[in-house]
């Protein structure tokens, strides 16, 4: 037995984590030197978990095009945005959760355990008669993808040293964004072909797959303090997980209703919205305080620049990612005047390049050694594309937004394999599996906003300019298009059934207001570019200290 493996581990559960020092300098791991090759067990846990991130990813994006045939079939009436909003709403709120939980005990159980409750709520979503029942097992469904999205990564960062997590995470990647950027196309091939109910089933022969998978092969070493389940739980951070659901509940009420039923400057609206911010501070706030004695998210983690800088750049490039996926349809079919399904087709460049980009990105930064030029190149890259994105008009040629696409798509899909490597690159692989919770809970509120915050700031220039120009002068057409009607108006045979005059005013007003879109989410990415320039030009480690949750040998039981 190595010498790693005698060493007691830190817990993110452990309220000693407080103590750690994340010197890189004093932070020495043992020579643990990885193999040149992995066996067929590590491959078939590897497929099993590329599989189940996938799903979770699908997941959240393939309802999008269901959305309206199903809140048609089970009478959902006004509440049918709840059908997205609950999966979204547990499965950022209990990330932390899940991390804590792989600490106490172990990695196996709980990722199959998840697993089991994503394949439940999927098979009764797909059996639901009613709004009210959907919802609810919708909930369960988000519940499941929570402990996806965090336990595939610490898995994979459990059984890699640093320096090869980035090809591994880039391959990962892929499949996560293949199934967000293609989600929404496969729920209309479902919905027209098939049926809605599909959009759920579809989950279950894969979810089998992967279960049989990990319980086959997962078979990793847990950890063993001799404590009861009771005194087990008493390790659990159960007050920040019930800041984090009271918190991410008031975002989402605010973000839902704002600029739809209510004005955002509503008292609601701003109550709400006030109210999620706060919260979240509030929880960050209590998780280094005395009072959280077991913190979800240990202060170590945020003692260290490397990782907060890279954590705040994670949020970042959400926040940019997935802008063109909702606002370059709407620039195709309004200014273009392209069908729905050519413009489908026009946004190819942004999603392929977006998905093999990571691949890229992951052996690139494996092969390096280093982070951080990556992550600069990239973010400014962001920068470049979406300044010139605010030059598209009607009279862009092909040429110009096939070649934007692509920049931009090499520049978001580049870091991100990277991102979770560079928080974990000045921390002990102790801590993996809090740094990795805090990626992914990141991650998961950054796309509460990613849609909400580029569709109102969309929303509301196109209002003001309804109401501060004569371009369009006509009470019914503004009518038509104010209060986020707009976005839903963006089609070609709306504004083709209009004289000339008034065409030509409406896809100005469209220009305008995407132009402010494409400017605001340059400034996201610019505060990207300032915090990976935060970064630490570190190399990545060759060692890794995750002996207590190494994989099995075949006669050895987990």
């Amino acid at each position: 037995m190595s010498s790693s493996s005698q060493r007691k581990p830190v817990s993110s559960a452990d309220p000693k984590t407080h103590d750690i020092l994340e010197d890189r300098h004093q932070f020495k791991p043992p020579a643990d030197k990885p193999t040149a090759s992995h066996g067929w067990r590590f491959w078939a846990v590897f497929v099993s978990l590329s599989i189940s991130a996938f799903l979770s990813a699908l997941e959240g994006a393939v309802v999008s095009t269901a959305l309206l045939s199903i809140s048609r079939a089970v009478n959902a009436g006004e509440n049918y945005i709840w059908m997205v909003n609950v999966y979204f709403l547990t499965s950022a709120a209990v990330q932390p959760l899940y991390s804590q939980l792989a600490d106490i005990w172990g990695r196996r159980w709980p990722m199959i355990t998840a697993l089991c409750i994503f394949a439940l709520g999927s098979g009764i979503a797909g059996g639901s008669t009613s709004a009210s029942m959907l919802i609810g097992v919708r909930t369960i469904q988000g519940l499941g993808a929570a402990g996806i999205n965090v336990l595939v990564e610490i898995i994979i960062c459990d059984l890699l040293p640093l320096r090869e997590r980035g090809q591994f995470m880039g391959f990962m990647f892929f499949f996560i964004v293949l199934g967000s950027t293609r989600g929404p196309f496969l729920g209309g091939i479902l919905v027209d072909r098939v049926s809605w109910r599909w959009v759920f089933y579809l989950n279950l022969p894969f979810c089998g797959l992967c279960l049989v998978l990990l319980l086959l092969f997962l078979r990793v070493q847990r950890p063993n303090s001799g404590e009861s389940t009771k005194e087990s739980l008493k390790k659990v951070d159960f007050p920040g997980l019930f800041i984090l659901c009271g918190a991410i509940s008031s975002l989402l009420y605010a973000l839902t209703y704002g600029g739809t039923r209510y004005d955002w400057s509503h008292p609601s609206i701003v109550v709400s919205f006030v109210m999620g911010i706060a919260g979240i501070a509030l929880f960050f706030i209590y998780q280094v305080s005395p009072l959280c004695t077991h913190p979800a998210m240990p202060k170590a983690l945020f003692g260290n620049r490397t990782s907060v800088a890279a954590l705040l750049a994670t949020f970042m490039q959400l926040m940019v990612s997935y802008v063109p996926l909702y606002f370059l349809p709407v620039y195709f079919q309004a200014v273009q005047r392209a069908s729905p399904t050519r413009s489908g087709v026009q946004i190819i460049p942004f999603s392929a390049t977006f998905c093999v980009s990571g691949l890229v990105g992951g052996i690139l930064v494996s092969k390096l050694g280093r982070l951080k030029g990556v992550h600069i190149v990239s973010f400014a890259l962001q920068i470049v594309s979406l300044g010139t994105f605010t030059l598209l008009d009607g009279n862009s040629t092909m040429a110009v937004w096939v070649i934007l696409q692509l920049i931009f798509g090499w520049s978001v899909g580049m870091p991100n394999p990277s991102l979770l490597t560079a928080i974990q690159a000045d921390i002990p692989d102790s801590l993996n599996a809090a740094s990795t919770g805090a990626f992914a809970f990141v991650r998961s509120v950054a796309t509460i906003f990613t849609v909400s915050v580029p569709a109102a700031v969309f929303v509301n220039r196109f209002d003001q300019l309804l109401t501060t120009t004569d371009v369009v002068r006509d009470p019914a057409i503004q009518a038509a298009l104010a209060r986020g009607l707009a976005y839903e108006k963006a089609s070609r045979d709306f504004i083709n059934s209009f004289p000339q005059e008034i065409q030509d005013g409406i896809i100005s007003l469209y220009e305008l207001s995407l132009e402010r879109v494409w400017y605001v989410s340059m400034a996201f990415a610019g505060a990207g570019f300032l915090f990976v320039l935060l970064e630490k030009n570190l190399v990545t480690r060759e060692e890794k200290d995750t002996s207590q949750f190494e994989l099995l040998s075949d006669t050895a039981k987990s």
